[in-house]
């Protein structure tokens, strides 16, 4: 247990120095990003009064797309750089220095909405299914999640491997998978682009316990491509 414990610490560490290392690589990133998030909030029409949770938030992309429908957002992430970009460019936005092991201190319901934007394919299966656990607990509405859904060309394969070795083993899940783990059922779906898609989750009604069911676009593994 505490080689696990000390590993995951470690983990964590690199992948803080990853982040602010390539923190100006995330303006071309945020090109493409930006125009994704926002046509799917388009089509979630969620309340203008909703506040949102965004769990790492790097440069504060999907948090300026919220932002802009008039939602109040706090966003979290571990990297110094990428947030110091998230309060130029969202300056009415509540940034906090914070790694996805400290949310667990949050209260109950804290949120209307909480965010995890291309955050999952990262982690490792044990605090992929953490920090699922504890968005599952923080939000009162809605979980909502973008990420990958299958491999990527070759340039995305090398990123992911430089960043760390889960992508795949992500991907040979589906999010309906991964969610229904933290009693959690997708309600919509989308695709983002042609290796990415948008999920967004509810806590299970009654008698739904135990059956996942599929988006629009899963997250299983479909090809090199």
């Amino acid at each position: 247990m505490a080689r696990n414990i000390e590993n995951s610490i470690d983990e964590r560490r690199r992948a803080k120095r990853f982040f602010n290392r390539v923190g100006l690589a995330f303006h071309v990133i945020d090109r493409r990003l930006g125009p994704e998030y926002r046509r799917a909030l388009e089509v979630l029409s969620l309340p203008k009064e909703a506040t949102v949770l965004d769990i790492g938030t790097g440069t504060g992309t999907l948090a300026a797309a919220f932002v802009e429908r008039g939602h109040q957002v706090t966003g979290i992430d571990f990297a110094e750089r990428l947030l110091e970009r998230a309060r130029r460019r969202v300056p009415s936005g509540d940034f906090r220095l914070m790694d996805l092991v400290e949310v667990e201190a949050m209260p109950a319901g804290s949120f209307d909405i909480v965010c995890l934007a291309y955050v999952l394919h990262g982690l490792s299966p044990e605090l992929r299914s953490t920090t699922l656990h504890h968005a599952a607990r923080l939000t009162r509405n809605g979980l909502l999640i973008f990420d990958y859904s299958c491999l990527g060309p070759w340039y995305v394969r090398l990123i992911e491997w430089i960043e760390g070795p889960y992508y795949r083993g992500f991907l040979a899940r589906s999010m309906a998978e991964h969610l229904s783990a933290h009693q959690l059922t997708i309600e919509q779906s989308g695709e983002t682009s042609s290796v990415g898609g948008w999920w967004w989750g509810k806590g299970k009604k009654e008698g739904e316990q135990g059956r996942g069911r599929e988006g629009e676009k899963g997250g299983k593994v479909k090809g090199e491509g």
